[in-house]
């Protein structure tokens, strides 16, 4: 079992909603899933925003999740306004974070592909499209489902277009939230 890097411990950091300077202390001591994203024009990164808050609004046992991106607070505000406005967000624009989890930039086929073809197809079924890219244009994104500083999984994207199954993470069983009150819970 790896453990994140120092810097998650030491580093201040700047994004919206976060409840301190610091990440573990941003991390219930249960799961958390931490997502890392691509530029703000990334059809993938709108496709997994999308997908993630639909999954935590009708799973209310989906773990929290803690959004990286690599621009500033701005821009990251700007991308995630109308899409999801309560999301929990690091803005690293210096792309820190994901250096220190071995996240690197992209190759040619990493980001154009045959397989990235497929993922935009998918992207664009949902309703979804490209944008203008933002800063770090060539930055691979990453998903950790850490307990406070451990890393017990994650997805390393084969390329930019590659999408988890989110609904299917380890450990995680989704339970649904409409149907059950806040008193009641599945035999």
């Amino acid at each position: 079992m790896e453990f994140l890097p120092e810097v998650f411990r030491t580093k201040e950091v700047n994004g919206i909603h976060l409840r301190a300077q610091t990440i573990l202390p941003c991390l219930p001591p249960r799961l958390s899933l931490l997502v890392f994203l691509r530029h703000s024009g990334c059809i993938f990164s709108k496709e997994a925003v999308q997908d993630l808050r639909e999954i935590s609004e009708t799973c209310l046992s989906f773990p929290p999740i803690l959004f990286f991106f690599p621009g500033d607070v701005e821009e990251a505000k700007e991308f995630f306004d109308g899409v999801w406005e309560d999301a929990v967000v690091v803005a690293d624009s210096k792309t820190q974070f994901y250096q220190e989890l071995g996240l690197k930039n992209a190759s040619l086929v990493q980001l154009a592909g045959p397989e990235v073809l497929l993922g935009t197809a998918r992207a664009t079924l949902k309703g979804l499209f490209y944008g203008i890219p933002g800063r770090n244009p060539l930055q691979m994104p990453g998903a950790f489902l850490v307990v406070k500083d451990r890393i017990v999984w994650e997805h390393r994207y084969r390329h930019i277009g590659d999408h988890p199954d989110w609904r299917n993470l380890p450990g995680v069983t989704l339970l649904p939230g409409a149907e059950f009150g806040p008193d009641v819970m599945p035999a």
